[in-house]
């Protein structure tokens, strides 16, 4: 059942992300789309390899995104939506790792909510300046109650 869960929330291509939830502060973790009491905090975490062969990318960006205000977003973005931003919003594209968000759901109203997990980085050309922008993104689902 988990398999054919990661299946359907793993980012393809040059970018492979696995997003997992906890409902106990990071203490158990579901690769599930969660279900939790309207107003909760859920911590998402999205564990990602770069399979990338280009030798030369810059940093790794992440952030998970709605369209309605929620009580953890960190901007509102101009062309509609609400963003979080990780605490450290960019990493080193030299080595594979994770972020970890605490998506606080205060201000959402109950049923289900999709967010978009996006993640991205630079390949840099041989003078160190970004020239192609890889991204994807991926939606999932918080169901309150």
């Amino acid at each position: 059942m988990c398999a054919a869960c990661v299946a359907s929330v793993a980012l393809s291509g040059p970018l492979d992300a696995r997003l997992t939830f906890s409902l106990d502060g990071g203490k158990c973790w579901s690769c599930d789309f969660p279900t939790a009491a309207s107003g909760s905090v859920i911590r998402v975490r999205a564990a990602y390899t770069i399979a990338d062969s280009w030798e030369r990318r810059d940093v790794i960006c992440a952030s998970i995104k709605t369209d309605k205000p929620f009580a953890s977003h960190t901007r509102k973005l101009d062309c509609g939506g609400y963003e979080q931003r990780h605490a450290v919003y960019w990493k080193s594209s030299g080595e594979n790792g994770d972020y970890v968000w605490n998506l606080d759901t205060k201000g959402l109203s109950m049923g289900t909510q999709m967010f978009m997990l996006e993640i991205g980085y630079w390949r840099q050309d041989e003078n160190g300046k970004g020239c192609e922008y890889i991204s994807d993104s991926q939606p999932f689902y918080i169901k309150l109650q």
